[in-house]
């Protein structure tokens, strides 16, 4: 598998042969109208477009993703997966994902 890095320098046109867009910044974060500086015209069906933005778990790029027919994964199950992992590690407990999504949900308001 090949990954390319490519800075946001301006307007970012995800390439035809991208397969995932990940936005590993804050953009977003406590604004689900704010979206980073990409072309939503060039998301596409059966595309990765994931957000580590928890709140709002649905932001603008996930939503604009989700109306082209990509797939989104949103930042609340990524922290989710986090935790459950360290929980398995820490405790060799396997947690209930849902109900910590649930939890995680509760605790910050959505």
């Amino acid at each position: 598998m090949k990954a390319t890095f490519v800075p946001w320098t301006s307007t970012y046109a995800v390439p035809e042969d991208a397969d995932v867009v990940v936005n590993a910044t804050s953009v977003g974060f406590g604004d689900a109208d704010a979206l980073v500086d990409l072309d939503p015209d060039s998301l596409r069906t059966g595309i990765v477009v994931a957000d580590v933005v928890v709140a709002p778990p649905h932001t603008a790029l996930l939503r604009a993703a989700a109306v082209r027919g990509s797939r989104t994964l949103d930042g609340l199950g990524m922290l989710v997966g986090q935790g459950a992992l360290a929980v398995r590690h820490w405790t060799g407990v396997e947690p209930d994902r849902e109900v910590m999504r649930a939890a995680a949900a509760r605790a910050l308001g959505l």
